[in-house]
């Protein structure tokens, strides 16, 4: 699969530049069974996949995007950049924790599908929704989603996502909008 090739490559990059000095020591996974980090707000987000095996995640600086499934050495991962996770709300750093374990949650990496970017969003928000997520955190979310312009893999334009997430944080169906 091209994602494992492009994370395999990624570490490569990473080993070679630590063995050159220019970086220190890459942060450990998490170990199996172990909690995702908190958000600011000291709340964990639990996450197995659709073999109910154990996600880790893995702290990737410089990732290029808050997050991203993956897998790594056969292991099914959340790649998170600190930097950019730690500049959000601790309950949107929630949503898009909970995002990227919808994907190995629905086994997007080994089926996706032309909506698994809407099914992630809405299985994400209406988790978070189950923790306390209000109506009024996601309102609060659209200057973050303003500037976004989606993506080719199904990411909806920043003001057509937060409508969607508010859709379905309201109980619509994630193939719906």
């Amino acid at each position: 699969m091209m994602r494992i090739g492009i994370a395999a490559m990624g570490i490569i990059a990473q080993v070679a530049a630590a063995q050159a000095g220019a970086l220190q020591a890459a942060p450990l996974p998490v170990p199996p069974g172990a909690m995702l980090p908190p958000a600011a707000d000291a709340r964990a987000v639990a996450c197995r996949d659709f073999r109910n095996r154990p996600v880790r995640t893995i702290e990737a600086p410089a990732l290029g995007d808050v997050g991203r499934a993956e897998f790594v050495e056969g292991f099914p991962v959340i790649m998170l950049d600190p930097g950019l996770m730690s500049a959000l709300p601790a309950n949107l750093q929630t949503f898009f924790k909970l995002h990227e374990c919808g994907h190995h949650m629905m086994g997007h990496l080994f089926a996706p599908t032309t909506d698994s970017e809407k099914e992630a969003d809405c299985w994400a928000v209406k988790e978070a929704r189950k923790q306390g997520l209000l109506e009024a955190d996601i309102e609060a979310w659209k200057p973050y989603f303003a500037q976004s312009r989606g993506s080719k893999i199904g990411h909806l334009p920043g003001p057509e996502r937060v409508e969607f997430l508010l859709a379905c944080w309201r109980g619509r169906d994630a193939k719906a909008g």
